[in-house]
């Protein structure tokens, strides 16, 4: 018992700690705080019957007050586990996180409704005349979408490699995926920026994006499948690297010429269809029987041309964006495509990318954080051999021919079309 009273006054006198909780503050007894007679029992000892009588009840203090602090230590120790002094932390809060699939875009629910991390996008509210409204110029940059704004009509058009909304400060007439359309409600232009009535956001953008209405915000989850765009700028594939992903030409293709046919039916070549994009499953057929050795030289006739987002005719502007490139020069041998490349994948005939042909048109989504991998964003033309000709922004800006033995074509591809035979 001497021993623990003599510990017990030591550690006192020397500010050790013996209770660390995170809540309430860590305790300290201070050796100021305890009677001088405590610090003076051994030093300046007492006689008679008085002072065994005061030994005792000291005593009897110590042993409580050791019982006390004892308790404490022990009830802290199942808080937080034992840490003491400068190892203390704060209970572990629970982790939030993001949708655990892309699935289909929209409005998010269950557990997933609250948990704000990090990696959130978040657009502010902005109240006009006592409605909500967002900031469409705001959402376009978090979904890395290309626009084009006229503060003169209060119109912008917004997509990934062509226009896929059109929507006009003032007018219920909007446009999405080529499609006119009837807004609920009609966006607003403020201080030079078009603003979307928050209730509108289901109608329009449901398909592209995660989202939650929380807290007087829009909050935009990361898509836990997307990609970095700049992969896209890593160097092609080794030659004759054949994986699930690969494309591969079909060897009874009969555009093909003897030297290109020799260097088809690679492994893999089996029939099956990788990737459809999201509400593309029913496609209309448009076949129509051309040259497609001509097709392709058409398209060549335009490489280098440059690349415009929402670009005008090609007879008007001089430019194209994806869907007018592969429009103007189908065009030229008699098959009319439709306007976006959203619409031109619903036309022709579903083909495997393990079973491509000069001529078919391919179709990918274009990566974004906050965005659904599941749309289609951009559009080119097989070329065969690995090889297809579209215009693009990157890698390069213009009509261009890219390698897409690429990890990037790779992993962005969704559906392949054949419009011609």
């Amino acid at each position: 018992m001497r021993m623990m009273r003599q510990w017990f006054l030591l550690s006192q006198a020397n500010h050790i700690p013996l209770i660390a909780c995170p809540r309430p503050a860590a305790i300290r007894i201070n050796r100021f705080a305890l009677p001088q007679a405590i610090l003076r029992s051994k030093s300046t000892p007492t006689r008679g019957r008085d002072s065994d009588e005061m030994n005792i009840k000291l005593r009897y203090w110590a042993i409580s007050l050791m019982a006390v602090v004892i308790a404490a230590t022990t009830a802290c120790s199942g808080i937080n586990g034992g840490m003491t002094g400068k190892s203390r932390q704060s209970a572990p809060q629970p982790e939030a996180t993001a949708p655990s699939a892309p699935g289909t875009p929209g409005t998010l629910s269950g557990s997933n409704v609250g948990m704000l991390n990090a990696d959130d996008g978040r657009i502010p509210f902005v109240d006009l005349d006592g409605k909500s409204y967002i900031s469409a110029q705001k959402l376009a940059g978090l979904l890395e979408f290309q626009t084009d704004w006229d503060p003169s009509a209060g119109k912008l058009l917004m997509g990934d490699n062509d226009v896929e909304y059109e929507l006009t400060g003032g007018s219920r007439e909007a446009m999405k995926e080529g499609n006119a359309v009837t807004l609920a409600e009609t966006p607003r232009v403020s201080d030079g920026a078009l603003y979307i009535p928050v209730d509108l956001l289901p109608d329009l953008f449901a398909d592209e994006i995660f989202y939650e209405v929380r807290g007087g915000e829009i909050v935009l989850r990361a898509n836990p499948d997307g990609m970095d765009k700049a992969v896209m700028h890593q160097p092609p594939e080794p030659e004759g690297k054949v994986d699930e992903l690969s494309f591969v030409d079909d060897p009874d293709d009969p555009f093909k010429t003897a030297a290109e046919a020799a260097g088809s039916g690679l492994p893999y070549a089996d029939k099956a269809v990788w990737a459809v994009p999201l509400g593309y499953e029913d496609a209309i057929p448009a076949l129509k029987n051309i040259d497609m050795n001509k097709l392709i030289s058409t398209a060549q006739r335009y490489k280098g041309v440059k690349y415009k987002f929402g670009a005008a005719p090609y007879a008007e502007s001089g430019r194209f964006d994806c869907s007018t490139f592969t429009q103007y020069v189908y065009g030229k041998q008699g098959i009319s495509l439709p306007r976006l490349a959203r619409t031109q994948a619903r036309q022709g005939v579903l083909v495997s990318r393990k079973m491509l042909r000069k001529g078919d048109l391919m179709f990918f989504y274009v990566p974004g954080r906050f965005k659904t991998n599941k749309t289609v964003g951009h559009v080119g033309i097989y070329m065969g051999n690995n090889k297809m000709i579209h215009s693009s922004p990157a890698p390069d800006n213009g009509v261009q021919i890219s390698d897409i033995n690429h990890s990037y074509w790779k992993k962005t591809f969704l559906s392949a079309k054949r419009v011609g035979t």
